[in-house]
């Protein structure tokens, strides 16, 4: 990854925080790494505990930025999410898995998309 594209990736990822806030999350940890993956933000909405993924794109990507998180990305952010429950000692609370996406416009606005419960740990 490129400065340029890192820079984009931490604008959006900084977006992503500040609209989460103000929809009732409160952001607990960003860029949180285990030997296998990374969470971009983890929140804590209501009972639940929240590892989402943001997507940032530019109106010229193609695909779904959603459609992005494929199979070895869940399993990466499952790794890290029960990397984060074990090294914080936390045990018996609801968590669940969201991924945020932000398209940026030509005009440069911003479109942003949140999927609540994108996937499930089988």
């Amino acid at each position: 990854m490129g400065l340029s594209s890192y820079k984009i990736g931490q604008a959006g990822e900084e977006f992503a925080a500040e609209y989460l806030n103000n929809h009732g999350y409160t952001i607990l940890e960003r860029n949180f790494h285990s030997q296998q993956g990374e969470i971009d933000l983890i929140a804590r909405q209501d009972d639940f505990l929240v590892f989402i993924e943001v997507k940032n794109y530019s109106f010229r990507s193609y695909g779904s930025p959603a459609g992005a998180v494929r199979q070895a990305k869940r399993q990466s952010l499952i790794h890290a999410a029960r990397t984060y429950l074990y090294k914080n000692n936390i045990k018996g609370t609801n968590c669940r898995f969201d991924v945020l996406t932000i398209y940026r416009r030509p005009d440069g606005s911003r479109a942003l998309e949140l999927f609540k419960n994108a996937f499930h740990v089988s």
